[in-house]
C-alpha cells in the first residue's frame, strides 16, 4: 500500500449487484458492519430460455440501497471513503452516448441464443479450441447473445454506443463514467483471450465483425479505482461528487476472496444443492493449455486472476443427491426442512457409531452414511485432479452445517475442514480491495481468518488480524 490512515472510523460502501437482490453493507476499517440493505430484483422469463432484467430496475434499486446505508447519522457527518462494486457476471448490456439502455439486459442464464451459437462456431472454427478460459462457447456465451440481438432488435444495436459484461461494470459507468470490466468477468464471457489480454475479434456468416465499429467494448482492469463519483450521480444518488470508484473482482472472484483471500493455493468446498470447489492455481491464465494445444475439452471454469488463475470445478449433484437419498432411505418428505435435517443427523450418528444390531433402521441409515461418503470421495477426487492441498479446508453451504457429513468429508479429503460462517463474502472482498487501494489500514479479512464466530458476533464484524 502506498500509504496509510489511521482513523479507525472510515468506511467504504460496498454493493454487490446480484440477480435476485442488489445488496449493499456500509463497512469500517475495523471491520464492522455499520449499515446495510438489500433492494429486489426482477427477472423476466420468455421463450426459449430468455432471461431478461432492466436497468431502470437496477438504477432504481441502487439507490435504495445506497441511500438506506449512507443516509444514516453516523454516516452523515463522515461519507463513505469509496464505493465499491461487485456483481453478476456475463451479461449483455447495452447502452447510448447518455447511459440510457437500448435494450433490456440479457442475463447469463439466459439461453435462446442456440443458433446464433451454431453460426459462430461454424464462422469462427478457432474460437472454442483456441479458448483457455472456460465456460467454453455455449448457449449462455456473450457472442450469441450479441449477435441475437443484432439479428432480432437492430435498432437496439444501433442507438447503442457502449456494451458493458457485468453488473459491476455498469453500475461503475453510471458512478462515474468508466467503462471496463475485470478480467475475471471477461473470462466468462467466451470472447477473452488471456495470452494477448483482449477480446476476441469474431465474425459472423457474412464474413462481418460480430461488434459493430461504433460499439465500444470495456477496457480490461484488476481490481482498483477506476474513477471518482461524477457531479451528476452524486445528486442522483446523493453522494458526494469526488468519491472513489472501486472495482472488485466479478461474483466468482470476490465470493473466493472474501471467503478465503486470493493468495494462490487459496480453496475452498461449497456443498448446497450444487457444489463447488473454488481453487486459485499460480499458473498465470496467459499460460494454460488451448484446448487446441491438448486436444481434450476444458473440463472446468478457469477465470483470469491477479494471482494466476481461479479454478471454479463444480460438483453438480452434491445436494441433490443427498435430497434424494434422504427421501429414499430415510423418508423425509421435505428434505431441507429442520425436522428433515435432525432425522439425517440422527442417522449419520447411529451409522457412524459402535452399534451392531441388524434392524432396518440402522441399515437404512448406513445407506446414507454411505451416500454421504460418496459425495465426499467425490470432494477428495476433485481437490486431487486440482492439485488443490490444503492443510485445512474451508467449507461452506447448508450440507456442510451436518457435524455428520463434516466427518465423513474430513476422512475422505484427509485435512480439518473449517466451517465459514454465512456471511455476505462479496461484500468482504469489495471492502478490502477498496481500503486496500485507498492506501487505507483496516482490519477485514476473508471470512475463514475471523477470529470470531458468526454465533458469538452476529454478522456485526468482518475483522481480525490488521492487515498492516
Amino acid at each position: 500500500m502506498t500509504s496509510h490512515s489511521t482513523a479507525s472510523d472510515r468506511t467504504v460502501l460496498a454493493v454487490d449487484i446480484g440477480t435476485s437482490h442488489i445488496k449493499a453493507a456500509l463497512i469500517g476499517a475495523d471491520g464492522r458492519i455499520r449499515a446495510e440493505a438489500q433492494a429486489p430484483l426482477t427477472t423476466d422469463r420468455g421463450p426459449h430460455g430468455a432471461m431478461r432484467q432492466h436497468v431502470e430496475e437496477w438504477h432504481g434499486a441502487l439507490g435504495e440501497v445506497i441511500a438506506a446505508c449512507c443516509g444514516t447519522a453516523s454516516s452523515a457527518s463522515q461519507p463513505p471513503a469509496a464505493i465499491t462494486l461487485t456483481g453478476q457476471m456475463q451479461d449483455l448490456i447495452l447502452v447510448d452516448e447518455h447511459g440510457d439502455p437500448t435494450h433490456p439486459v440479457v442475463l447469463y442464464s439466459d439461453t435462446s441464443a442456440a443458433p446464433e451459437l451454431v453460426e459462430l462456431l461454424a464462422a469462427n472454427p478457432a474460437w472454442a479450441p483456441g479458448i483457455a478460459v472456460a465456460p467454453a462457447p455455449d448457449l449462455d456465451s456473450v457472442p450469441p447473445k450479441l449477435l441475437r440481438v443484432v439479428r432480432t432488435e437492430p435498432a437496439a444495436v444501433a442507438a447503442a454506443s457502449t456494451a458493458h459484461f457485468s453488473a459491476a461494470g455498469w453500475a461503475a459507468h453510471v458512478l462515474c463514467g468508466a467503462h471496463v470490466c475485470d478480467r475475471v468477468t471477461a473470462s466468462t464471457t467466451s470472447a477473452y483471450d488471456p495470452r494477448a489480454d483482449a477480446w476476441i475479434a469474431l465474425r459472423t456468416a457474412e464474413d462481418q465483425p460480430l461488434v459493430p465499429s461504433h460499439l465500444a467494448l470495456p477496457e480490461l482492469v484488476d481490481p482498483g479505482a477506476v474513477g471518482h463519483v461524477s457531479p451528476e450521480a452524486a445528486r442522483m444518488f446523493d453522494v458526494p461528487a469526488g468519491t472513489p470508484v472501486v472495482m472488485a473482482l466479478g461474483d466468482a472472484g470476490s465470493a473466493t476472496d472474501g471467503m478465503v483471500g486470493s493468495e494462490p493455493g487459496s480453496v475452498y468446498l461449497h456443498l448446497g444443492t450444487t457444489g463447488w470447489v473454488a481453487y486459485i492455481d499460480p499458473e498465470p491464465a496467459g499460460d494454460l493449455l488451448r484446448p487446441a494445444e491438448t486436444g481434450e475439452p476444458v473440463d472446468r471454469h478457469q477465470l483470469a486472476h491477479p494471482a494466476g488463475h481461479l479454478v471454479i470445478a463444480r460438483l453438480p449433484e452434491a445436494g441433490e443427491a443427498l435430497e434424494h437419498a434422504r427421501r429414499v432411505l430415510l423418508g423425509t418428505t421435505a428434505p431441507h426442512s429442520a425436522a428433515a435435517h435432525d432425522i439425517a443427523e440422527a442417522a449419520l450418528t447411529r451409522a457412524l457409531g459402535s452399534a451392531a444390531s441388524g434392524d432396518a433402521g440402522l441399515a437404512r441409515a448406513q445407506a446414507y452414511a454411505e451416500a454421504v461418503a460418496a459425495m465426499a470421495a467425490e470432494v477428495a477426487d476433485l481437490l486431487d485432479h486440482l492439485d488443490a492441498r490444503p492443510s485445512r479446508l474451508p467449507a461452506t453451504g447448508g450440507v456442510v452445517r451436518s457435524p455428520g457429513v463434516r466427518r465423513i468429508l474430513e476422512e475422505a479429503v484427509g485435512v480439518p475442514l473449517d466451517l465459514i460462517p454465512d456471511v455476505e463474502a462479496g461484500l468482504v472482498s469489495c471492502a478490502r480491495t477498496a481500503f486496500d487501494a485507498l492506501g487505507i489500514r483496516h482490519s477485514v479479512v476473508p471470512l475463514v481468518r475471523r477470529e470470531v464466530t458468526a454465533q458469538s458476533k452476529g454478522h456485526g464484524d468482518l475483522g481480525g488480524t490488521d492487515n498492516g
